[in-house]
């Protein structure tokens, strides 16, 4: 029988909150959690109102046993499953949002994770101003008034599994997503293995590389750059555009299906993508050309994963015995296409002047266009064109530099380097 999805709140206790969660019977889905992206000042904000009692935002979860009766009564399958190994693990709720708020706020908090600075207030509700104070360093009467102060948990019941990250787009509505935050709630099952190698494998390739901060990982950039990146790569995408709306389709042609039925997530385009980031990673890992200190250049990055590709294909023809050496020949190549596609344009376009003085500047200008030079392709990876394009010029160059035996960190084969 289908019911209709209710919702009830109710003000619980911040000790009874705590409890629930170290006793593991709030489930945290990661499928359509943003990241914990809250910063110090608004966390201890937060924590400063629920002591005061004014912390109206509320901590959303879905009942697990409605929500399994829900699923099975719509249909849905896959959902019900996954609510029943939830619950079968002695979960009764399933975090639905306020991650930063539960995790960030309350439970990083009262388990000395963080420190305070804020107003406090006691039982007798008297305030008590602290400055980078944990809680195990409160004053009892503090800890007491703290744990005995309540947060509103609203319950959702009736809900099937399959409707959860509707839902949760429609909290955030007011604190919007982002598009990868957004994604990354589609029932999907790429969207689980592009994060958890993310956040597992790949988790300190990323911030090595320049927009790849740590506020920007908080709000997924990883995973927007992982997506992209595997598009490129897998032959079933990779004259696709990427961005927003492609990116939003290659999760949405998942949603519902296991991986097995969907061809863009082939295993083996899965697992050889896999084995060419691994080249990147390790990379990344073994050069000293870029400090710790900083960034090395998404530029550098797309060059790599075209010249890894080219390699990893080329069935084991090509050995890389210094990854250092390998990061610095192809940050090489790559620096001097560019350096030398400014001068080409450059040259172009006097010769166009000499050639047809009669035309103007703009009118110059359209016979030597941007996108026809390697400089400028590299800006616009997101078109295939422009991506194609380039990527054939930077393996060209690489071949010839084998060829002349001029990229010292692979082993070229002879029937090659003989040429």
């Amino acid at each position: 029988m289908i019911r209709k999805i209710t919702n009830t709140a109710q003000n619980v206790s911040v000790q009874d909150v705590v409890n629930d969660y170290n006793d593991k019977k709030m489930a945290v889905v990661k499928d359509f959690q943003r990241r914990e992206v809250w910063q110090k000042k608004t966390v201890n904000e937060y924590i400063e109102s629920v002591s005061e009692g004014t912390a109206v935002s509320g901590i959303i979860v879905t009942d697990i046993v409605s929500g399994t009766e829900a699923s099975e009564a719509h249909g849905d399958l896959r959902g019900a499953e996954r609510y029943k190994k939830l619950h079968a693990a002695g979960k009764l709720t399933v975090n639905e949002d306020g991650q930063n708020r539960l995790r960030k706020g309350l439970m990083a908090f009262v388990n000395n994770e963080t420190t305070f600075t804020g107003t406090l207030y006691d039982l007798s509700y008297k305030p008590r101003q602290f400055v980078n104070v944990k809680f195990e360093k409160l004053p009892v009467n503090f800890q007491h008034a703290f744990l005995n102060s309540t947060v509103l948990i609203v319950t959702v019941k009736n809900a099937p599994f399959r409707k959860l990250p509707a839902i949760f787009r429609k909290l955030n509505a007011g604190d919007p997503l982002n598009r990868t935050e957004s994604r990354q709630s589609y029932q999907s099952d790429i969207s689980n293995w592009i994060r958890n190698n993310c956040e597992g494998t790949f988790v300190e390739m990323w911030p090595r590389f320049s927009g790849c901060s740590d506020q920007a990982v908080r709000r997924m950039r990883d995973i927007e750059w992982m997506t992209q990146a595997f598009m490129t790569c897998n032959v079933h995408t990779k004259d696709r555009f990427f961005r927003d709306d492609d990116m939003d389709w290659f999760f949405e042609i998942g949603e519902d299906k296991p991986m097995s039925k969907v061809p863009e997530y082939d295993r083996a385009e899965r697992q050889r993508f896999i084995s060419i980031l691994e080249i990147i990673r390790t990379t990344v890992e073994q050069q000293q050309a870029v400090p710790a200190s900083k960034r090395i250049p998404q530029r550098t990055f797309w060059a790599m994963l075209a010249v890894a590709e080219y390699f990893y294909d080329s069935n084991g023809k090509y050995a890389i015995h210094s990854y250092d050496q390998f990061y610095r020949d192809v940050h090489g190549i790559d620096a001097r296409l560019v350096n030398d596609s400014k001068h080409a344009q450059s040259s172009d376009l006097k010769t166009a002047k000499l050639n047809h003085p009669h035309l103007d500047d703009d009118e110059i200008s359209k016979m030597a266009p941007d996108n026809d030079y390697y400089w400028n392709q590299c800006r616009r990876m997101e078109v295939p064109i422009h991506r194609d394009n380039r990527k054939t010029t930077l393996i060209d160059e690489v071949r010839r530099q084998i060829q002349a035996a001029a990229f010292p960190s692979i082993i070229a084969p002879v029937s090659l380097a003989s040429k």
